[in-house]
């Protein structure tokens, strides 16, 4: 117990030094009031929260209609909190993966474009600290639309069939997947020199991942046709679809989902795949793993360009 309290104590100042440079940095103090004085963020959410109801209101109206909710039937209604609660989940991915890149792509070209960048970067204002100071203002915006929409989800936990692990578990997603979307567009802003250009090589890299995860699927099914009877090979090209599946927000939140209704289990499947003869993690868990290194990759990524000199 002796020997462990250095340690606690050396992360306890690392968390209190974190702290502290977020909270003295200059860029979010900046960001952050520019952002919520103005009409763009007001707008931004009355519109993300109008989105949700309407689609909510429209399901839940089509799903009442039905003949076992009017006879106040249990298990249908728990039937129908797990769909609202789904449909949200997966709608507020959809948003999200579209509205974090417009929040970033513009952070450092747009400084460029004011021709304020190379006054930034004549101050006592790091490189790490600009590019941390605009994605933290982003990614608490985000985080501001995540908890905005738990009211419209708290509908599902009065229908019953969704649990706490399972609100836990969507807002985690939501969160890594706004940090990793966040941390594409900056790596862009970073690395060109137009707004108009970083947001355009932005969107086109994510329909470019949904091309190619499309093609990954057609791959290994075309490849399975090809190795049957063989355990080695079906077992890889299993392994290879959970990968693809892990991939994208979208499939992950779905899967994941459908494990824990059908195993009853939060961190991993058996059953998904008869080859398989190990358990296969919940591609929550994978998800979570990959998208965070790459938000931190790109991430440095974005400080190395920042910190590079212009190029005339």
């Amino acid at each position: 117990m002796a020997a462990s309290a250095p340690h606690v104590h050396q992360i306890t100042e690392r968390v209190s030094t974190l702290r502290a440079r977020l909270v003295d940095n200059p860029v979010i103090r900046k960001e952050l009031r520019g952002l919520m004085r103005g009409q763009r963020a007001f707008w931004l959410l009355s519109g993300y929260i109008a989105v949700i109801s309407a689609f909510v209101g429209l399901l839940y109206l089509t799903l009442s209609l039905q003949t076992s909710f009017a006879a106040s039937d249990p298990q249908f209604r728990q039937g129908v909190g797990k769909i609202l609660f789904g449909a949200i989940v997966l709608l507020e991915l959809l948003m999200v993966s579209f509205i974090a890149p417009a929040l970033t792509a513009g952070a450092i070209t747009g400084e460029r474009e004011r021709q304020t960048f190379d006054l930034l970067r004549t101050t006592l204002l790091s490189a790490r600290s600009l590019v941390l100071g605009k994605l933290v203002v982003a990614i608490t915006y985000l985080i501001l639309l995540i908890f905005a929409a738990l009211p419209i989800q708290s509908l599902a936990f009065l229908l019953g069939g969704v649990g706490l692990a399972e609100l836990l578990i969507s807002s985690l997603l939501l969160v890594i997947t706004a940090l990793f979307f966040g941390a594409l567009g900056l790596f862009f802003s970073s690395f060109l020199h137009r707004t108009l250009a970083s947001t355009v090589g932005t969107y086109a890299s994510i329909v470019l991942s949904y091309i190619a995860l499309g093609l990954g699927f057609s791959l290994v099914l075309s490849v399975s046709t090809i190795f049957t009877n063989n355990q080695w090979s079906d077992t890889l090209l299993a392994v290879a679809l959970w990968t693809l599946i892990c991939t994208n927000p979208l499939l992950t939140a779905i899967i994941s989902e459908v494990i824990l209704i059908e195993d009853q289990s939060l961190f991993y499947t058996s059953s998904a795949f008869p080859t398989v003869n190990f358990p296969l993690p919940s591609p929550w868990i994978p998800f979570s793993i990959i998208h965070l290194g790459l938000a931190i990759v790109l991430i440095a990524l974005s400080i190395y360009f920042v910190r590079r000199p212009s190029r005339t």
